[in-house]
């Protein structure tokens, strides 16, 4: 069991290594590999079980290493914060320590539709520039991203905000800013006054001018703090 840390507080959820997701592929591309290897490369005479024999040792040992790469793969969520494991350490962070989460989710369909999953992944960035990715190697990692998230803005939007009302430009992309004035993009301006809005269709985030021509758009991934922009933007919205 898990316990309380004196700084993150109490501990709210566990998200392991999805296992048995690590172990499926690796034993089908070994069992596969067999098959193949039993009915062509074994058949030679003389250097042909050999040879077999040690290509599926390799192949063993690969598919082994992989999996024990991330069997110990896990993140606790706490009050205040997470802890993410690589290996045999954890690195404690407190929510105040990111400053940006971007997330991607695309549901994706196999044999004509009948068989249909949605694929996670979450991004995100310290203060130190530290990267961290979470996918669906973990269990219920859309439970996972949603508390993320809440704990994230909830430090980060009284901070932004403070920074908007000092006239800061907060970047909200590698290129899109936002300020108390408006929108700026690579040397161009949106200020609220002509402002028309945003969208959001096709994975996309537009935003728009006064007259309702396109001012600027980027795919949802490459956003950061994708629901803070929206509350923000829905706020000057006329």
């Amino acid at each position: 069991m898990v316990e309380a840390d004196p700084v993150l507080g109490a501990v709210v959820a566990t998200y392991p290594a999805d296992r048995a997701r690590l172990l499926l592929p690796a034993a089908l591309v070994v069992g596969v590999l067999a098959v193949l290897l039993n009915f062509t490369l074994a058949t030679v005479p003389g250097w042909g079980p050999p040879l077999t024999v040690a290509l599926m040792a390799l192949v063993a040992l690969a598919a082994g290493w992989v999996v024990l790469h991330y069997w110990n793969r896990e993140v606790v969520l706490y009050e205040h914060g997470f802890s993410y494991r690589e290996g045999g350490r954890d690195v404690l962070f407190h929510f105040a320590e990111i400053v940006s989460f971007r997330q991607r989710a695309e549901q994706m369909a196999y044999f004509g539709g009948l068989v249909r999953r949605v694929t996670y992944r979450f991004t995100l960035i310290g203060l130190r520039g530290e990267r961290i990715v979470l996918g669906n190697l973990y269990r219920r990692v859309g439970d996972l991203g949603l508390r993320l998230e809440q704990g994230i803005l909830r430090e980060l939007e009284p901070a932004i905000r403070d920074r908007l009302a000092k006239g800061e430009r907060v970047p909200f992309s590698d290129t899109l800013r936002l300020s108390a004035d408006g929108l700026h993009e690579r040397g161009r301006d949106l200020l609220w006054p002509d402002y028309g809005g945003y969208t959001i269709s096709g994975g996309r985030l537009t935003l728009r001018a006064a007259d309702g021509s396109d001012w600027f758009s980027l795919p949802l991934p490459q956003v950061d703090n994708l629901l803070l922009l929206v509350t923000l933007l829905r706020e000057r919205q006329t």
